[in-house]
């Protein structure tokens, strides 16, 4: 009989920053190469299939990418009645973001700014669960962020929708983790508009964490600054699961002006993570969250 020891394994560890904490998966390096901004690995795992990570930390699987990007689109989308929507993806390299987005009949326009363009290619080449680039109604802006959301300010444009789709504050997202950029997406949602975010949360002994906080310091949690400063006045929160994010448990979080409830869905649909029962059971939140986190 082969012992355990004996076989052979190729265990990779997520490098969790600013927490003693990790998970291990025994896959399969495809691909790895360090762009002008980042690390950026491909793995293949027997069970969870292809596995995209940037600096180390996972940004989507083929097992369970859906969990995320259909929950962080479809509620925001379906939150809300409206005849035409124009989104804005801010990152979204795998362009997992864009396929929901693009589900939606009643979306007239998308921009998805990223600015690392391999992240793109090879998320296309490797993982194939990208939105459609070609859709005459899609836009893509290889290019950094915040000095996009500044010119955007700069010259008016406004979005029904903008979801900062971020890895964390490390690496090129660092530039996005500032109370200026806040200021500038905050000024760039229409009246009746919403910004979605999101991190994983850990539940230390004495308090939450967001992943955000942990990974950089304290001034780079985009959730904590829109809380204290109120740059959107109305700052709600709903919750999810996703598996192969650090600790599993994930928040939503969204930032508006006039305090739109977003917890009841307007019109069907099911996906194969989202649901109209799931839509509206993901705003009933933990005691903790609200003790904790403000919620």
């Amino acid at each position: 009989m082969t012992k355990i020891s004996e076989i052979s394994r190729n265990w990779w560890h997520e490098e969790t920053e600013g927490i003693a904490f990790t998970h291990a998966m025994d896959m399969e390096l495809l691909h790895a190469e360090q762009s002008p901004y980042q690390k950026i690995e491909i793995f293949e795992h027997k069970v969870f299939g292809r596995v995209l990570t940037l600096d180390g930390l996972v940004q989507a699987s083929h097992a369970d990418e859906f969990m995320y990007h259909e929950m962080a689109v479809h509620v925001p989308l379906l939150g809300r009645k409206r005849e035409a929507a124009e989104v804005l993806i801010v990152g979204g390299g795998d362009g997992g973001i864009l396929r929901e987005v693009l589900r939606h009949d009643f979306v007239t326009r998308v921009v998805m700014v990223e600015i690392d363009r391999r992240v793109v290619e090879l998320s296309k080449e490797y993982l194939g669960i990208n939105g459609d680039y070609d859709d005459p109604r899609a836009e893509l802006v290889i290019g950094d962020a915040a000095d996009y959301m500044r010119e955007a300010r700069a010259r008016g444009d406004k979005f029904d929708l903008i979801i900062l789709d971020l890895s964390e504050p490390v690496g090129p997202s660092s530039s996005v983790f500032t109370r200026a950029f806040c200021e500038d997406f905050s000024a760039c949602v229409k009246p009746t508009g919403v910004v979605l975010d999101s991190d994983s949360i850990f539940v230390g002994k004495e308090r939450a964490y967001f992943l955000q906080e942990l990974c950089g310091d304290k001034d780079q949690n985009l959730v904590s600054i829109m809380q204290r400063e109120r740059l959107l006045p109305h700052v709600a929160a709903y919750r999810s699961i996703v598996q192969l994010y650090p600790a599993a448990e994930f928040g939503f979080f969204l930032y508006s002006l006039d305090g739109h409830d977003y917890s009841t869905p307007v019109a069907e649909l099911t996906g194969r993570h989202y649901n109209p029962e799931l839509h509206r059971a993901s705003f009933a939140l933990p005691t903790w969250w609200r003790t904790s986190l403000g919620f």
